[in-house]
């Protein structure tokens, strides 16, 4: 037996890792059992920690135990396992290197550019050079970086590395990540280091209407290049007044939302110098996969109804364009880019854009922006974001790759006298390195490409923070996060990634205990502060971890954000109570209805059923829902971290909030309704009694038939409407409504022809946007029926059902790879399933039998 899929804190071989006493997981790969390990660790070739062999088939989450580590230390470690019948199998090996852990460290000072930035002028990007001599043989070098605003860097021009968009987003009251780059191999006898600086996140356009400047008007950046040679001898190169500075380089605008304007005949004089600067926060490693460029797509060229030329690559994405043309010397080249074709074929970003003042604006207009108020709104308005590449050609071949902005789009308009040849465009994927672990087809091909359409919609919205859309808001909404976490965690491995967004999360929480609506931070407190406690948004700050710590089996995630929880429960505690006690006198438990402060509800709910005012009236019936919700699991992690006084206080109000739900809505007339959410809550939350359950389960199923099987749940209950189906013995209603091809359903967006997922059942928003995806937890859970029971454990129970001939699912667990298939075989079904070494399961079987099985595939015929 061997260690496979070997991992530091989820990451393979981290550089710059933030973490001083790391765990160390893998899988395993040949035998049954793992009976023993071996963990061995050596920093510059001397022994640090030898684990001894240790009898244990544990294989996640181990801490390093060995000597002390500091800044830069690099450890080298092997694991040798044992199988079942004591036999060693070789070692395997794997690194981490510790980054800048004291700050202390930092000798490095920030700079800025030569220029103090005026009210209402958006700047080009700046250019920052250092020449230095390297007068040994290197051994190993180092470029620890961070910025306020977006960087990238070279080092004789040569890229340090394949990171885009770093330092990422978080927020800049609070955090800086920086980044660590090995580069040993750039580093020659005479060297330049080259840094270009945008925007980004700090003083670019940001939100749904475009607000700048949210953390600051002066772009800066920290960096510190170390070089250690061959004798033994080290050398810093740190940011400083030496660095050379200029911004006539050829960006001449950059915006993540807005675009570039790009002008190929310049080039960078670095004429002036840097400005140093300061800022009052550490860095600190990000600990996190980082957004990288993935997938390419080759343009077709469209001409519309009118005349337009549009690209067309064929699948909706976060990312970049590509693109090489030869023109003459001032020639330009516009493209705009957008998710969708109108009704009439036309090119249109309506769906995504709105207006905003030319100037800037402050919290007066904020709030006629967020009211509809636009007419009073004094001076010019322009569309928000643009998505827009503005091109001059140099004259030659030209060859332009995005680097400053992201766009969401499948198409892009082209406006140009250039000869242009689409196979010379491409579009680029970029999202933060995930690995991918979840697979799942079937005979349905709808539901195949429903699949992927989520998938891709997780992708064009995991840019170092899970975002709504990568278009209008591009915002981290706690909400959608915690919605559809499991099926992100199905799809990709997003245990480092949600780590860094639960920081985040923790970051931003108000000092009363209520989580703001978007993480990081970004302004406009007025709307998003307000709407922070909204339940099934604030929740994110108890559901995440939970979710997280079942499915990784992480306790230290408990540990690590129980703080914020408990700030967040202590919130709710506070709010609890009846707006009206009069009206509210003729109930028993009134003293635990929540209804208190500002309630999205259900959310988009199709249109048929949707609230007409979201956030300005109260919302008991979910509020005290996820009242009792939130706090039956936080009691639950109270226990597993023993704190029993928690424990009682949580039960107590989780049990009253079920009660006084109970005594408010669970009677005929109130639930007497085609609104499918209000019979998915109390049943999903378990908020029922068995005398009521069937009632409900039997009014659910009549909602969903009387509404042909459509959908008409919104954000906060769509992921938990095939599951209660489920339940309730219903697969065959749960089956038709995943099959159904008329609106509004999942399927119809494919029938429409979409690429990723709608916002809304109607398409009239984003069009990539991954919250109603949440039905592919379905999927895997109940279809394949994979699910983690435990620690090296699985439930296996396969639900066949619809008109679906088979289905198969593979999802790679933070234990190894199971994977789950079954086929109609005439009037029954063949199943065959995969349970990786070193872990067991419980295999239910369609219609009855059950069977307790170790690795290995086993079939079955029922």
């Amino acid at each position: 037996m061997r260690a496979v899929r070997l991992r530091t804190e989820y990451l393979h071989e981290p550089l710059g890792l933030g973490i001083a006493a790391p765990r160390l997981s893998w899988n395993t790969h040949d035998g049954i059992q793992q009976s023993a390990y071996r963990i061995v660790a050596r920093r510059a070739g001397d022994l640090v920690w030898d684990s001894g062999t240790v009898a244990s088939a544990r294989m996640t989450h181990i801490p390093y135990e060995g000597a002390v580590l500091g800044s830069r230390d690099r450890v080298d470690w092997s694991v040798v396992l044992w199988d079942e019948n004591g036999a060693a199998g070789p070692a395997a090996t794997s690194s981490f290197e510790l980054g800048l852990l004291d700050p202390a460290d930092w000798t490095a000072e920030w700079i800025t550019g030569d220029y103090e930035p005026e009210q209402n002028v958006r700047y080009p990007v700046d250019h920052f050079r250092r020449e230095f001599l390297a007068p040994l043989p290197v051994r190993h070098a180092r470029l620890y970086i961070t910025a306020a605003g977006v960087y990238e860097a070279t080092l004789n021009g040569r890229p340090v590395g394949d990171i885009r968009l770093a330092p990422g987003a978080t927020d800049y009251r609070h955090r800086f990540q920086y980044q660590t780059f090995d580069v040993t191999e750039l580093v020659g006898q005479r060297n330049a280091l080259e840094i270009q600086l945008a925007d980004g996140w700090y003083r670019g356009s940001v939100r749904a209407f475009g607000v700048t400047n949210v953390f600051g008007r002066q772009t800066k950046v920290l960096a510190q290049l170390e070089l250690t040679y061959q004798d033994g001898s080290t050398e810093s190169i740190g940011s400083d007044a030496r660095f050379r500075w200029s911004n006539d380089g050829p960006k001449r605008f950059a915006d993540l939302k807005d675009g570039e304007v790009h002008d190929a005949r310049r080039r960078a004089s670095h004429s002036g110098h840097a400005r140093v600067t300061t800022d009052p926060v550490v860095p600190t490693a990000s600990d996190n996969v980082a957004p990288t460029e993935h997938e390419r797509f080759q343009a077709r060229l469209l001409t519309t109804p009118s005349g337009q030329r549009v690209l067309d690559f064929g699948q909706n994405i976060a990312g970049f364009v590509a693109f090489t043309v030869s023109g003459s010397e001032g020639q330009q080249l516009t493209l705009r880019m957008g998710e969708i074709l109108d009704a009439a074929g036309e090119f249109t970003q309506r769906n995504f854009q709105l207006r905003k003042p030319v100037d800037e604006f402050g919290p007066d207009v904020e709030v006629l922006l967020m009211t509809g108020g636009e007419d009073q709104i004094e001076g010019e308005l322009q569309p928000t974001p643009r998505q827009e590449i503005v091109f001059t050609a140099s004259g030659g071949v030209d060859h332009y790759v995005t680097r400053f902005a992201v766009f969401g789009f499948r198409y892009a308009l082209v406006d140009t006298d250039i000869d242009i040849d689409p196979d010379a465009f491409e579009a680029i994927a970029v999202y933060s390195d995930m690995e991918q672990t979840g697979t799942f087809t079937c005979s349905n091909e709808g539901v195949n490409q429903f699949l992927e359409n989520t998938r891709w919609s997780m992708k064009g919205n995991a840019l170092d923070v899970p975002t709504d859309c990568p278009t209008r808001e591009r915002l981290g909404w706690t909400g959608d996060a915690q919605v559809f976490f499991d099926t992100a965690a199905y799809l990709m491995d997003v245990a480092a990634f949600f780590r860094k967004w639960l920081r985040d999360l923790s970051d931003g929480q108000l000092d009363d205990g209520k989580p703001p609506a978007v993480v990081p931070y970004n302004g406009v407190a007025m709307l998003y502060d307000s709407t922070g406690g909204s339940v099934g948004w604030a929740d994110a700050v108890v559901l995440v971890p939970y979710r997280y710590w079942k499915r990784y089996g992480d306790r230290s995630i408990l540990s690590d954000c129980y703080g914020a929880m408990r700030r967040y429960a202590m919130f709710m505690i506070a709010n609890v109570g009846p707006l009206d006690p009069e009206r509210a006198a003729d109930n028993p438990h009134a003293a635990y209805i929540y209804e208190k402060g500002v309630h999205l509800g259900e959310w988009l709910e199709a249109a048929e059923f949707r609230d007409p005012s979201p956030g300005l009236t109260p919302m008991p019936e979910e509020a005290t829902a996820y009242l009792h919700f939130s706090m039956r699991h936080l009691a639950e992690i109270a226990a597993e971290l023993d704190e029993t006084a928690d424990v009682k206080l949580f039960t107590e109000y989780a049990d009253g909030a079920r009660a006084a739900y109970r005594h408010l809505y669970l009677h005929a007339d109130t639930t007497d309704t085609d609104r499918q959410a209000k019979m998915v809550r109390p049943l999903a939350f378990g908020l029922v009694e068995d005398t009521e359950r069937r009632r409900l389960e039997e009014r659910l199923v009549r909602a969903v038939e009387n509404r042909s099987h459509h959908v008409n749940t919104g954000f906060l209950s769509t992921a938990f409407l095939l599951p209660t189906l489920t339940a309730a013995n219903r697969a065959d209603t749960a089956y038709r409504m995943l099959e159904n091809e008329d609106a509004p359903s999942w399927l119809a967006e494919v029938k429409a022809g979409a690429t990723t997922v709608w916002e809304d059942w109607e398409g009239a928003a984003s069009h990539n946007h991954y919250s109603p995806g949440a039905v592919c937890q379905w999927l895997f859970d109940t279809v394949a029926g994979i699910r983690v029971a435990a620690e090296r454990h699985f439930v296996i129970a396969p639900v066949p059902g619809g008109t679906l001939t088979h289905a198969q699912a593979s999802y790679t667990s933070v234990y190894g790879t199971v994977t789950s298939a079954w086929t109609r075989a005439g009037a029954g079904v063949a199943l065959t399933i995969t349970i990786p070494p070193n872990t067991t399961a419980d295999i239910r079987l369609p219609g009855g039998g059950a069977y307790a099985v170790g690795p290995g595939t086993h079939r079955y015929a029922v």
